[in-house]
């Protein structure tokens, strides 16, 4: 539900501001919000080179350094954080100086060496190949060589320009490849001097660059260069090794002193940022803001109880009518521990706007049912079960997971929160897998010949469609009269006449098609054209009011649509069940293909089914969930005009890390 909110104004002396600031800070439950009034004054900006400006740009600087040395340093397991609010900054920078020192160092140590690893790599085998024909030439007084490398196989390209430089040269030049490995071929040119320029200029206009070892094996013949590169090749690893122990061991000493350092400015920053929000004159401040209605008590205790009388707080209710004010009412979500976390499917949009409804419980009942009737299958449902579960004891441990591929990372708050939902989508999918008597599929037909309850794919197909298109239209309907309901609530006389036509409307398609097409009796046909013109009613009521939009008959059309749309239930439900049916099917056939008899065939076809079944799983989580999650977002929260009548989101002035 959305958390009741009042509006709160604290005043004071001017020389207070500082430790009041700090004080609501602590408290962490003031959203503050600008004073919008022309007569009362504002603080001035920070000015270009004052000391507000020094001071901000030094915290600036100090966090961008910790911040650095946090991403610089490997994540370790959590930690107790110190306290450091009462450090000053020449401290906290004392603090810094040690690890930053010791970090760039074994970043610099690391770097080198990870550089050299990579130069040896890609040199080593072109000069193990190319270094016998130039050291043959090397001390030649009348011959000069060039070394180069290419990609691939480039037969046609070397006789090229093979061709072109025995024009040049007039004959005088000679070209040698080996193929190093499979990608590289190594290239030497040998030619005379007098024709060094001309050979030169045409290779380099061609985009050859000539093959030069790296510095610390120039000046080696070219046998030891090979032989020490194939030493520092063996020893690089071990010591990039090294380094990454030591910055481990670094990380697991400093980070939490670290993130500590980094609190600490972040909040002095946020400091400074919120100043400009509160309304100062020459002996006094203003703060404006919203707090839960709850916790206005705690706030006026815990200022009274610091400042005494020299604070006053000020706090009203917030009038649910009036437009202008419910728009700068920050929103803040607050459900039964089982519905908070679905709070998280409701992350991805603006939270509804103050004095509207919040949708958790309804997305905490409906969409593991929906998930649930589409996926259907106990094995399944055992195994979201499990994944639920690993993420809880991951989340309960600390730990984020993150996903390399989707470069994705969730932190363990949020972990915890989607491993409940899994672990309740879970349920529901076993629910109906016993319903329908699948367990990976049709494995208990195919192993005991046992029929479901409720026959899916063949026997009650048009029942599970119409079950389908009931939940569709509960969900439509639910909508316009949960916005019928918003709207009379808050007298937008327009919202009213828009929800009763299009509710009308909608009854009046239904009940003509589905009397037309035989799924509902004909004597329905007649009666709905009353709903027709019922709609036609209150639409000209509407224009009576100014209040009504032609476009509304074609919505009730979109909504007609929308409840359609829950058939796609039916079509994911069914190709979960034949996907699942498909792999028992697919090990027992690919061992029959190969002529895999007896024992080994059995156990050939189970591990390619049970391959098939992991791979069919991953499609389950990637197609199958996201399509009831669809349903609520766009067909059900736009017939309750969600995305229309979004707010802002409750953010306290609070410190760092709450």
């Amino acid at each position: 539900m959305i958390v009741e909110m009042s509006r709160v104004i604290v005043l004071g002396p001017k020389r207070r501001l500082g430790e009041v600031t700090d004080a609501i800070q602590r408290l962490g439950l003031m959203h503050v919000d600008r004073v919008e009034a022309e007569e009362v004054p504002q603080l001035r900006p920070v000015e270009p080179g004052s000391e507000e400006e020094r001071y901000q740009r030094r915290l600036e600087a100090l966090l961008a350094r910790t911040t650095g040395l946090l991403n610089l340093l490997p994540r370790t397991g959590p930690a107790p954080i110190p306290d450091l609010s009462d450090r000053t900054l020449d401290e906290l920078e004392a603090l810094l100086e040690p690890v930053e020192r010791e970090a760039r160092e074994l970043v610099r140590q690391r770097l080198e060496a990870e550089e050299e690893l990579e130069l040896i790599r890609s040199y080593e085998g072109a000069v193990r190949v190319l270094s016998p024909l130039l050291a043959a030439l090397q001390g030649s007084r009348h011959l000069e060589t060039y070394g180069f490398v290419l990609r691939g196989k480039p037969q046609a390209a070397v006789a090229a320009l093979h061709q072109e430089l025995r024009r040049i040269t007039g004959g005088r030049v000679e070209v040698v490849a080996h193929q190093i490995d499979e990608k590289t071929t190594g290239v030497v040119v040998a030619f005379h001097r007098r024709d060094a320029e001309a050979v030169r200029a045409f290779l380099q206009r061609a985009g050859i660059t000539e093959l030069r070892l790296p510095a610390q094996f120039t000046d080696r013949p070219a046998a030891e260069a090979v032989q020490e590169m194939a030493r520092r090749r063996e020893e690089l690893p071990r010591v990039l090794a090294d380094c990454q122990q030591r910055l481990e061991a670094l990380s697991r000493r400093t980070r939490a002193t670290l993130q500590a350092v980094e609190a600490r400015l972040r909040d002095e920053l946020a400091k400074l940022q919120v100043l400009p929000s509160f309304a100062q004159s020459r002996y006094t401040f203003i703060v404006h803001g919203w707090v839960p209605t709850r916790d206005v008590p705690r706030l006026r205790g815990a200022l009274r109880q610091r400042f005494g009388d020299e604070v006053v707080v000020y706090d009203t209710p917030v009038d649910p009518h009036d437009e202008h004010e419910v728009a700068r009412v920050p929103v803040a979500l607050d459900n039964p521990a089982p519905v908070r976390p679905f709070q998280l499917l409701l992350s991805i949009f603006r939270p509804p706007r103050y004095g509207t409804w919040d949708p958790s419980p309804l997305l905490a009942v409906t969409f593991p049912l929906f998930v649930g009737l589409v996926i259907g299958d106990v094995g399944y449902g055992l195994l979201f079960f499990l994944l639920g579960w690993w993420m809880r004891n991951r989340a309960r441990r600390g730990q984020a997971l993150e996903v390399g591929l989707l470069n994705l990372r969730l932190a363990p708050e949020t972990l915890a929160s989607l491993s409940w939902i899994v672990r309740v989508v879970a349920f529901w999918v076993v629910v109906f897998g016993a319903l329908y008597a699948e367990v990976f599929g049709n494995l208990p037909e195919l192993l005991f010949h046992v029929h479901p309850v409720f026959d899916r794919v063949r026997t009650h197909r048009d029942l599970y469609f119409q079950l389908i298109v009931l939940v569709g239209m509960v969900m439509i309907y639910g909508g316009l009269l949960g916005h019928l309901w918003m709207a009379a609530t808050h007298r937008h006389l327009r919202g009213v006449f828009e929800s009763l036509v299009l509710l009308l409307t909608l009854t009046w398609v239904v009940l003509l098609l589905g009397g037309l097409s035989g799924l509902l009796p004909a004597a329905v046909v007649p009666v709905s054209w009353s709903f027709l013109w019922a709609a036609l009613a209150v639409f000209a009521v509407g224009l009576a009011f100014r209040a009504a939009n032609p476009m509304w008959f074609l919505e009730s059309a979109t909504a007609f649509g929308h409840v359609l749309s829950h058939a796609r239930l039916m079509a994911f439900g069914l190709a979960a069940a034949a996907l699942a049916s498909a792999a028992n099917e697919l090990g027992p056939t690919m061992a029959e293909t190969f002529g895999l008899g007896g024992w080994v065939g059995v156990v050939v076809a189970s591990l390619l089914s049970a391959f098939a079944q992991l791979l069919f799983f991953v499609f389950t989580i990637v197609g199958h969930v996201i399509q009831p999650a669809r349903l609520h977002w766009v067909e059900f929260f736009t017939k309750v005009k969600y995305h229309e009548e979004t707010g802002e989101p409750y953010r306290p002035f609070q410190r760092t890390g709450r």
